[in-house]
C-alpha cells in the first residue's frame, strides 16, 4: 500500500475526525472563558462613578431616633426571623450576611428602631438604598444616598434622590400595596420600591429577633 492510501485511511477513521472536533472546542471555550469576565466587567462601568448624594452619618441621623443607643451589627437573619417574616409579610429573606443598626431606648433597654443601607445592581450600575424603621414597623425614612453617575438623570426624574418623602410613615403592608401599585410604572420607581419593601422586612426580621 502507498502512502498516500495510508493517509487517506487515517482520515477517514471516526477517532481522526473526533480529534480534530475536540481541539476546535477547546480552542473555542478557552477563548470564551478569556472574554467573558473582561466583556462584563466594561458593562459593569458603564454607569460611571457613584456619587454620594447623602453621608451615611446623616441618613442614619434621620432614621434612626434621637437620643437613642446605636449599636452596629453585621450577622446573617435567623432561621425563626425568617420564617416569621415569610409568615407575616409572604417575604422570602436572602441569608447572607448584612450590616444594618439597631437603636435602643437608654432606659428601658427596649429596641426602637433599626436601619440599613444597602446596594442594588442597576442596569450598568449601583443604587445604595437607605430605610428606617420605628418599634411599630412603620418607615421613619426613605433614601437614595448614592448612585451611578450616569442613572442619576434618571432618577431625579422619577422616585427622586436623597430622602424620598412620600414613604414616610407607611406600615409594611402598605410599603407592600405600594410595591404591586408600581408595577407598570418607570423602572427607577419599581426597583427602589421594591428593594425598599424587602429591606424593610428585612430590619423587622432583626428587630422580632432582638426581642
Amino acid at each position: 500500500m502507498r502512502f498516500n492510501d495510508v493517509s487517506a485511511n487515517i482520515a477517514r477513521t471516526p477517532s481522526y475526525f473526533a480529534s480534530i472536533l475536540i481541539g476546535a472546542l477547546l480552542v473555542s471555550f478557552s477563548s470564551l472563558l478569556a472574554v467573558w469576565p473582561e466583556d462584563a466587567q466594561a458593562h459593569k462601568g458603564h454607569g460611571g462613578s457613584m456619587v454620594t448624594i447623602m453621608k451615611k452619618k446623616v441618613a442614619l441621623k434621620a432614621m434612626l431616633p434621637a437620643g437613642a443607643k446605636i449599636a452596629k451589627r453585621k450577622q446573617k437573619v435567623s432561621k425563626e426571623a425568617a420564617g416569621w417574616a415569610e409568615k407575616q409579610y409572604g417575604v422570602d429573606l436572602d441569608n447572607s450576611i448584612v450590616t444594618y443598626y439597631l437603636a435602643r431606648d437608654r432606659e428601658s433597654g427596649q429596641y426602637i428602631g433599626a436601619a440599613i443601607i444597602q446596594k442594588s445592581s442597576y442596569r450598568h450600575g449601583d443604587v445604595l438604598i437607605a430605610v428606617g424603621i420605628d418599634a411599630e414597623q412603620r418607615i421613619t425614612k426613605a433614601a437614595i444616598t448614592a448612585l451611578s453617575d450616569k442613572y442619576i438623570p434618571e432618577f431625579d426624574g422619577t422616585v427622586g434622590t436623597g430622602f424620598i418623602d412620600k414613604y414616610e410613615g407607611m406600615t409594611l403592608k402598605q410599603l407592600a400595596d405600594e410595591v404591586v401599585k408600581l408595577e407598570s410604572a418607570d423602572k427607577p420607581s419599581r426597583l427602589f420600591a421594591s428593594r425598599l419593601h424587602e429591606a424593610a422586612v428585612l430590619l423587622a426580621a432583626f428587630l422580632h429577633s432582638a426581642k
